[in-house]
């Protein structure tokens, strides 16, 4: 197997208010600690965003490349600077800068066991209704994170034909690849508004007493 990673960091951060991959938790930038936490499990990594994430040398990366106009567009874009000698692709959102190694593992654990799509998940916990009335059954429903990983033929035949969705899970299961599931972790929160960057500062300090995370 050779694993590449791409990192998905061309959003505009609209609800966040500025792009989002360059604010700081505990002095480093978003990008940075997400790009880091594949550096282990890959063996090149692409970057998707614009000049301002850093060019290839600076981050350290094998590319950066400019993303689309949907998440779907942008992770195509990255696989499209992924070298043919890839057998497998992770991808992760840049919004996740505190993956736990432990996460990143058991995904390329899935792979090496001939999974063809593995996502981390975890529980959901609170109650949930239906916009159209009535509980939904909180026991079937799992949260999605990243790493996502894929054998990358699987990958990119499930992007063929300029398709979209909210994950790349959704794209190859609706071309009718199994979709594995390993255990994520609460601590592997999405940035999403200015507020998350206080609960990322508060997780990363108690990783760090605890020697979770090393970045």
């Amino acid at each position: 197997m050779e694993i590449w990673a791409v990192v998905v960091a061309g959003g505009t951060g609209s609800r966040f208010g500025e792009p989002k991959q360059l604010a700081l938790i505990d002095g480093r930038r978003i990008i940075d600690r997400s790009i880091d936490a594949m550096r282990r499990h890959s063996s090149g990594i692409v970057v998707v965003g614009g000049p301002s994430v850093g060019s290839p040398a600076s981050l350290g990366v094998a590319a950066v490349v400019p993303g689309g106009e949907t998440r779907s567009a942008s992770v195509r874009a990255g696989l499209g600077a992924v070298p043919d000698s890839a057998t497998h692709v992770l991808i992760h959102d840049a919004a996740r800068p505190l993956v736990p190694d432990d996460v990143v593992g058991r995904v390329v654990d899935g792979l090496e066991s001939g999974s063809a799509a593995v996502v981390p998940v975890i529980p959901v916990v609170d109650t949930l209704r239906s916009i159209d009335g009535g509980t939904v059954d909180r026991d079937r429903l799992v949260a999605v994170q990243t790493p996502q990983g894929f054998d990358r033929a699987t990958l990119v035949a499930a992007h063929r034909g300029q398709v979209d969705a909210t994950d790349d899970a959704a794209l190859v299961e609706r071309a009718g690849t199994a979709v594995v599931h390993v255990e994520g972790s609460p601590d592997n929160l999405k940035i999403t508004f200015q507020r998350d960057l206080l609960v990322a500062e508060a997780l990363l300090d108690a990783a760090v007493t605890d020697g979770v995370h090393s970045s």
